[in-house]
């Protein structure tokens, strides 16, 4: 189970990052959240299948034997805390009587606003499937554990993306110099 937390907190440090940038830089971009969400998105995703395709490394040398099947099994512990608070703040927030803080207060839209809040990232996601959709919430986590499951696949195989991609474009690989001697 040690190993299990280990590499979740892999996915969870990299997405705790880039909710703290969407929320550093929500400020400016405000009115176009939906759009800002894609490009930390489009941070997000690669930060987390690089880590695992590299954390397959650090099971190797600290655990000996390794799945393929265990990116998912990361990636599914991540999100989990994160659809519990959001589960949590669904079902606790219609039962508070929050009229001393305002008489006015809208539920619904506090509770709405809540539930944003830990898919800040991905809530473009969101935000295409209508934001009182629970499948849109569920693509949108389901895609971090897909991100880590085919990092850590990748990694298990061998695969390295980056290369790929440059001879796909048609640049030649990076290659490797010699080590420098040590005297």
């Amino acid at each position: 189970m040690k190993k299990y937390l280990y590499g979740s907190w892999a996915i969870i440090k990299y997405y705790l990052f880039v909710m703290i940038f969407f929320y550093i830089f929500i400020i400016g971009f405000y009115s176009r959240a939906g759009y800002f969400s894609i490009a930390t998105f489009i941070i997000l995703i690669p930060l987390i299948y690089y880590e695992m395709t590299n954390y397959v490394g650090f099971d190797k040398r600290k655990f000996g034997e390794i799945r393929p099947y265990e990116g998912a099994i990361y990636g599914l512990l991540a999100v989990l805390p994160f659809v519990l608070i959001q589960l949590l703040v669904l079902l606790i927030i219609p039962q508070l009587d929050l009229s001393f803080i305002s008489p006015t207060i809208k539920y619904d839209t506090l509770k709405l606003t809540l539930v944003k809040v830990f898919v800040a990232p991905m809530l473009f996601i969101p935000k295409i499937a209508g934001y009182t959709s629970v499948c849109g919430y569920a693509t949108a986590w389901f895609t971090i554990i897909l991100s880590a499951f085919l990092g850590y696949f990748s990694g298990y195989k061998g695969f390295d993306l980056g290369v790929f991609i440059r001879r796909l474009v048609g640049l030649q690989p990076k290659k490797r110099g010699p080590k420098p001697r040590r005297y």
